[in-house]
């Protein structure tokens, strides 16, 4: 349990700065559009690729010593962002210094935890142990987008700092971590036939396609609807799809387990597409809003605990580097989701984006059907 409270933790921490992260910088900082998709874009990247060059160590070293020195770093990170915010320094290079070392040290800190889950330390199988890391994900989710929201509308020259808040609960629960906790951290799943290369490279390019849709969602229609809705009232919205899957998310993998992976993967991301292409609408219709929390909900329910459990079998024995290039994977698509979502949104393009989005989701529909491999449970 203390590991899952850990990951409210550390999602937070990313989670406060991270969903008005655009809107703030185009209102409080003097940068151009393309300079925030570049900024973005940065931060959204190293989050989710930062760890890759770590891989061949996270497994080995202590949790406790891995852990603690990312928070570390991570508040060095902000204090940095909000120095040069305070004094007014707006180079380009010094904030993606910045946003590149607090994206680094929460991407490690994730994939330490990821790979503490996907060998076996959390007891439970795999997809179990996935659903409930993204309760715990969502539960914090569900709150921090609503504080990041009040902070954006009441303090913001201290919108950064606020994410200091998360980094030190997270330090004093690593600590309750037993050394009986600490093994070595190798999987524990049976080690099946190993896949060949094609097959791993169709499910990275799901997880992409994936992934850019469902990325438009927190990364970029926060900076899309701003204006329209206003910040504390999309962080509502994210609210209330992160209890949707705080309350549904166990109750639906039960249900999932009986059901074939294809048939899973095309539910998810048909709701995928259907979802962020009534974002567009959003704005403007109440109902286009609510589809497209419960349909993007639903989808992220699904394909989340899935695909991580499915990559754990595709990289047999080796949780930390599966965990890693799955989280590549990611880190490119929300990096092209985020990037060319703001730049175009900026642009006045937002209902080729979304159209775009959809496009990529159902994909992912047309791959599992045109190939065989995927009507296992």
């Amino acid at each position: 349990m203390t590991l899952y409270i850990i990951r409210f933790f550390t999602w937070g921490a990313w989670s406060i700065l991270f969903t008005f992260f655009a809107v703030w910088l185009a209102t409080s900082a003097p940068f151009s559009a393309a300079d925030i998709a570049i900024i973005a874009g940065t931060v959204a990247m190293t989050n989710r690729a930062g760890a890759l060059l770590f891989t061949r160590w996270i497994g080995r070293w202590d949790f406790r010593a891995v852990m603690v020195c990312m928070q570390v770093l991570l508040m060095a990170a902000i204090i940095w962002l909000q120095w040069l915010h305070l004094h007014q320094v707006y180079s380009l290079a010094a904030w993606l210094l910045g946003v590149a070392l607090f994206g680094i040290a929460n991407s490690v800190s994730t994939l330490t935890q990821l790979t503490f889950i996907a060998s076996g330390h959390a007891e439970d199988d795999t997809v179990t142990a996935f659903s409930k890391e993204n309760v715990a994900l969502n539960l914090s989710a569900g709150i921090t987008p609503y504080l990041s929201a009040l902070v954006l509308a009441h303090l913001p020259d201290w919108y950064l700092a606020f994410a200091l808040l998360y980094c030190l609960p997270t330090v004093a629960l690593c600590m309750r971590i037993t050394c009986a906790q600490q093994q070595p951290l190798t999987c524990n799943e049976p080690q099946a036939r190993s896949p060949n290369g094609q097959s791993r490279v169709q499910f990275l390019a799901i997880n992409f396609l994936s992934f850019f849709a469902f990325a438009q969602f927190y990364n970029v229609f926060p900076f899309y609807a701003e204006d329209s809705l206003g910040a504390e009232k999309i962080g509502l919205f994210f609210a209330a799809s992160s209890v949707l899957i705080v309350i549904l998310q166990i109750p639906l993998t039960r249900l999932c387990a009986r059901l074939y992976r294809r048939d899973l993967i095309t539910a998810a991301n048909l709701a995928l597409a259907i979802g962020v292409y009534a974002l567009l609408f959003a704005t403007q219709k109440m109902t286009a809003m609510v589809a497209a929390i419960l349909l993007l909900t639903l989808a992220e329910m699904i394909f989340g605990p899935l695909y991580q459990s499915m990559s754990i079998q595709l990289f047999p024995g080796r949780p930390a580097f599966a965990m890693a290039v799955l989280t590549f994977t990611w880190a490119l698509a929300e990096t092209a989701a985020t990037t060319l979502g703001v730049y175009m949104v900026a642009q006045g393009h937002a209902a080729a984006l979304f159209t775009l989005a959809a496009v990529a989701a159902a994909l992912v529909v047309a791959i599992v059907w045109g190939r065989g491999g995927y009507s296992t449970a």
